[in-house]
């Protein structure tokens, strides 16, 4: 038998492993729930135009009731020509085809039974398709519903770049180099095939050596990018930059946690001669030879960073 503080224990600890078991649970049926809201937004929206159009002319027909149609990543569903070329920008592609319940003797005529066939993708690679009856009289209405699993087609591609080849940590520059502003950032470096995306855990800039001593340095913003070449280098691909916008004096820093940058690739880019690098841009009296008035420092990684095994797998 237990003493009563070790059946205490064994208490908090069974409640300790059920909590910790339902949040698991918890997380994953929201992520599917959230995926399974956008498909099903989708089949929504398909059926609603299905109905309008059949409504409209008091049948089904072929022209009218095949489309295709998307959730774009910000803005309202819309029609689109080819669910595959309309998949890059869309959180859910569908497609509805109607197969016909009623004898027909041409594509031109209409009927009143039919079947709809919606293939529904989204960016997550959960696909799909919903066979549904409906029937119109003198008002639109839904039959039996079959709904089966299916793999990506039209979101494929998408699918296929938006899986992660590598997560690298780096760590990138240090708050003493002998910079006006100097930088120093740790995170992870993550692959896909058409990005590299550099997120921080930290990231300072110092006015560690401004030149004269007492001059003011004004960070104007940081970007992300990636470093190559041989006896010299330079920054062949680039992020957005983030605003900074602050002035700092000798021994001043200006330090952030997250932050995000993504670098998009080409197919021709070999990532595995680059390094990662920030740029710090700084701004400058315009003169004569800085018309723009702007300079730059910067902090990056060792060379061959991203030749580790599996970083560069394609």
């Amino acid at each position: 038998m237990h003493s009563p503080v070790a059946r205490s224990i064994i208490m908090q600890f069974s409640s300790f492993v059920l909590a910790t078991a339902f949040t698991s649970a918890v997380n994953t049926a929201a992520a599917q729930q959230s995926s399974d809201s956008v498909l099903r937004r989708l089949e929504d929206e398909m059926l609603a135009r299905i109905s309008e159009r059949a409504t409209a002319i008091g049948a089904f027909r072929f022209g009218a009731g095949e489309f295709d149609l998307r959730i774009p990543l910000s803005g309202e569903p819309e029609e689109i020509i080819g669910p595959t070329t309309g998949a890059s920008e869309a959180m859910a592609v569908g497609s509805a085809r109607v197969e016909p319940l009623d004898s027909i003797t041409s594509r031109d005529d209409t009927f009143r039974r039919a079947r709809y066939t919606l293939r529904l993708e989204d960016r997550r690679g959960k696909c799909l398709i919903v066979h549904q009856d409906v029937t119109i009289d003198s008002t639109f209405a839904r039959g039996r519903r079959i709904a089966e699993r299916c793999e990506p087609l039209y979101m494929a591609e998408v699918v296929r770049r938006a899986r992660r080849i590598a997560r690298l940590p780096f760590s990138a520059g240090r708050l003493d180099d002998r910079w006006s502003a100097a930088l120093a950032a740790t995170g992870t470096a993550d692959v896909y095939l058409d990005s590299v995306v550099i997120t921080t855990s930290s990231v300072a800039v110092k006015a560690s050596y401004p030149v004269p001593a007492t001059a003011s340095v004004v960070i104007d913003s940081i970007s992300a990018g990636l470093a190559a070449g041989e006896r010299s280098w330079s920054v062949v691909r680039k992020s957005a930059a983030i605003r900074v916008d602050t002035t700092l004096t000798q021994g001043g820093e200006w330090r952030r946690q997250v932050r995000r940058f993504m670098i998009p690739l080409v197919p021709s880019f070999d990532l595995a001669k680059s390094w990662p690098v920030f740029e710090v841009h700084l701004r400058a009296p315009v003169t004569v030879d800085n018309p723009i008035g702007r300079a730059w420092t910067y902090a990056h990684e060792r060379r061959g960073f991203f030749a580790q095994p599996g970083a560069t797998r394609r």
